[in-house]
């Protein structure tokens, strides 16, 4: 997937697991970024801060050493995600499209289906966040 929104590059990583989970690390291991402090768990999640992600880049955050309740640890395991402001299409590169999806969503509340159009991640799709994809038009991923 594409992260296309802008938090001033701090993003907050939840990871699932089947079984409850107690303890385990994580690192960035390829990209710009790293963890902020260390993970929390609650119940089956794991919870990653990442601070300083920069932008038009795909980033690797490692787990290691996750442990569940069992005891059982589970295998070293990188996950990657691509990091580009204002790709609201998801497709790998800020376009003409993805000014057109933000300028039509111009106005309304954030809800389950348009959030990828809040671009700064405040609740309402706004000038603000065309003139944020309309910046970052022709940004491309590798």
């Amino acid at each position: 997937g594409v992260e296309c929104r802008s938090t001033g590059g701090a993003h907050t990583l939840v990871f699932t697991f089947s079984n409850n989970v107690v303890s385990g690390s994580a690192s960035v291991t390829t990209g710009i970024g790293s963890v902020s402090g260390s993970p929390a768990f609650s119940g089956n999640t794991m919870t990653v801060n990442l601070t300083g992600v920069a932008d038009v880049q795909q980033i690797t955050v490692t787990l290691t050493g996750v442990t569940d309740s069992f005891a059982q640890v589970l295998p070293d395991t990188p996950v990657s995600m691509n990091m580009l402001i204002g790709d609201t299409t998801a497709n790998r590169t800020v376009s003409a499209s993805d000014i057109a999806q933000t300028k039509a969503q111009s106005g309304m509340t954030v809800t389950a289906a348009n959030f990828r159009n809040d671009i700064n991640a405040n609740g309402t799709v706004s000038a603000s966040d065309i003139a944020q994809v309309k910046a970052n038009a022709g940004h491309t991923l590798p």
